[in-house]
């Protein structure tokens, strides 16, 4: 597994693909994610399996730790092993390691908290509202995972979060994000 950090000229195809791979709600529009480029604390990654690029992830380091915002592995190099190198590759050069997911309330959302627990990490039982990223997009009330253990300073993550991530104040609510 190898990982090379674009700048904006290589934005497009990524963002084409982050709307292929996640909600409306999960995500900016084009010139914002275009623009995080430029946040020191933002990095945007191809991830590439020998020559093949066979994906990306987007990774934040506001604090102590690495928030992977987005991780998609192209469909048809799904399910042969890479999307699970990439992310023990992100885990090894990181350490304490989170990202958001949503509930898991049909198959494939089953699978993917599944897939990230085959890789170590757990389910902080906190309950987590991701805020709107659009004035035209909701909250999502989703799973906050961690490696390689729960959080034992949650809202301090979730303050960090919010205030890089999402320019938004965290006010310690379950429900906050508003």
């Amino acid at each position: 597994m190898r990982f090379c950090k674009i700048g904006k000229n290589g934005m497009d195809r990524i963002y084409d693909a982050m709307r292929e791979n996640f909600a409306n709600d999960e995500l900016r529009d084009r010139e914002s994610t275009i623009c995080l480029v430029d946040d020191d604390r933002y990095g945007v990654y191809r991830i590439y399996d020998g020559d093949e690029d066979v994906g990306f992830v987007t990774i934040w380091t506001p604090g102590d730790f690495a928030f992977v915002e987005h991780f998609a592995i192209y469909e048809e190099f799904r399910n042969k092993g890479a999307g699970g190198r990439a992310i023990d590759e992100v885990c090894k050069k990181y350490g304490k390691v989170i990202l958001e997911v949503e509930k898991p309330e049909d198959e494939v959302q089953k699978r993917r908290v599944a897939f990230y627990e085959r890789h170590g990490f757990v389910v902080n039982p906190q309950p987590y509202v991701q805020p709107a990223y659009r004035r035209d997009s909701k909250r999502v009330h989703m799973l906050l995972m961690s490696y390689p253990r729960a959080l034992s300073d949650f809202d301090r993550i979730i303050a960090l979060l919010y205030d890089a991530v999402y320019r938004v104040k965290y006010d310690g609510s379950p429900d906050d994000g508003a």
